[in-house]
C-alpha cells in the first residue's frame, strides 16, 4: 500500500509510529520516495513509539485530535487489517460519507481475505433493513492496493442518508454546567425544542469568535477564553429544520457575567443531566450527545476528513 501511494504520487496520512503495519506501510511510502505525514498525540511520542524519519509529524494533545488532523489532511480512507482502533476510525469515516458531510473515499485492503467477514456483515446489514445498498456498495473493498487506489480514483459519493435534506448546518456549542452540574440550555423564539447556545460562524470567524459572539447576542454574558476546552464535533439530525443535519463543534465554557435573555431566548433553563424534566423537549444533539458528556464527562466524537489515511 505504502509502495503503490508512493509510485501514483500520493502522500500517506497515517498514526506517525515506527511499530505493526502503521511502521510498515510509512516505511513502504518513504523508501519508494514518497511523502508520508505522520499525527500523534504528545502522549504517544513520549513513549518513544513516533516514526522519526517522516516527512511532516503533527503533534497533537489528544487521540480525538488526532483523529481530526488526519481527517482534515486526507483524501481518502483506507484501513489495512486491523483491531479495534482500526475499526472504529474506518467506521466514523463511512458514517460521515453516509450523512454527507465528506464526499471521501472509504475501503478495506482486504489481505487474504481478512475482511470477508466484515463485508458478510455489511451485507447483513443491508438484508435486514439497517443500511441503504447504495451506502453499503459505496465502501471498497480490494486485496491488491493498485486496484484501490484506481476505485478510489473513479469513486462518486452516493446522495446522502437524509437525501432531500437542505443539508448540514454547520455550528459552535456551548456546554455550560453550574456548580450542581446542571447543564445551560435555551428555547429559541417560535421554536419547542431546548438545546445548546451558539450558533453558525460569520465568514472568517474562529471557533471562539463566534461562540463570544453568539453568547453575547443570546445571554448578554461572555466566557473564560482561556479555560475554553474544545470536546470535538457531533452530528444530529436537527431540531428546528426537517430532514437537515446538524454538525455542531462542541465547547466546554465558564461564562462570565451576568446570563439574560436576549430578543432571540424566549427561555432559558438548567437542567439535571442524568433526570432531565419529563416532557422537556430536547434538540436532538443535546439529547444524544451532549447531556450524556455532561453526566459523565466523556466524549466520543470527531471530525470530517485530503492524500490517504490509514
Amino acid at each position: 500500500m505504502g509502495r503503490t501511494l508512493a509510485q501514483r504520487g500520493i502522500d500517506l496520512v497515517y498514526g506517525g509510529a515506527r511499530i505493526g503495519l502503521m511502521g510498515v506501510v510509512a516505511d513502504s511510502a518513504l523508501s519508494a520516495g514518497g511523502r508520508v505525514i505522520g499525527v500523534m498525540p504528545q502522549a504517544l511520542i513520549d513513549r518513544e513509539i513516533q516514526h522519526t524519519g517522516l516527512t511532516e509529524l503533527h503533534t497533537v494533545e489528544t487521540m480525538h485530535a488526532r483523529k481530526l488532523r488526519m481527517a482534515d489532511l486526507s483524501d481518502g480512507f483506507v484501513a489495512l487489517p486491523g483491531g479495534a482502533g482500526t475499526l472504529e476510525e474506518i467506521f466514523e469515516q463511512w458514517t460521515w460519507a453516509q450523512l454527507g458531510i465528506h464526499q471521501k473515499p472509504c475501503g478495506f485492503l482486504n489481505t487474504d481475505g481478512y475482511y470477508d467477514p466484515m463485508r458478510a456483515m455489511i451485507d447483513r446489514m443491508a438484508t435486514e433493513g439497517f443500511l441503504r445498498n447504495d451506502h453499503a456498495s459505496m465502501l471498497v473493498f480490494e486485496s491488491d492496493a493498485g486496484a484501490m487506489v484506481d476505485a478510489f480514483l473513479g469513486y462518486a459519493a452516493p446522495p446522502a442518508k437524509f437525501s432531500g435534506a437542505r443539508g448540514v448546518s454547520r455550528v459552535v456549542a456551548a456546554l455550560v454546567q453550574d456548580r450542581e452540574s446542571r447543564v445551560l440550555l435555551v428555547r429559541k423564539r417560535g421554536t419547542r425544542a431546548f438545546m445548546q447556545p451558539g450558533g453558525k460562524r460569520n465568514a472568517g470567524e474562529s471557533h471562539l469568535a463566534a461562540l463570544e459572539r453568539e453568547l453575547g447576542e443570546e445571554l448578554g454574558c461572555g466566557f473564560d477564553v482561556q479555560g475554553a476546552r474544545y470536546l470535538g464535533v457531533f452530528v444530529a439530525p436537527a431540531a428546528n429544520e426537517e430532514q437537515c443535519v446538524v454538525e455542531a463543534e462542541l465547547y466546554r465554557l465558564e461564562l462570565t457575567g451576568a446570563i439574560g435573555a436576549s430578543a432571540e431566548i424566549e427561555e432559558i433553563v438548567w437542567v439535571d443531566p442524568v433526570h432531565p424534566p419529563a416532557g422537556l423537549k430536547l434538540a436532538p444533539l443535546t439529547r444524544d450527545h451532549v447531556l450524556p458528556i455532561a453526566c459523565n464527562g466523556t466524549v466520543d466524537a470527531v471530525r470530517h476528513p485530503a492524500s490517504a489515511s490509514q
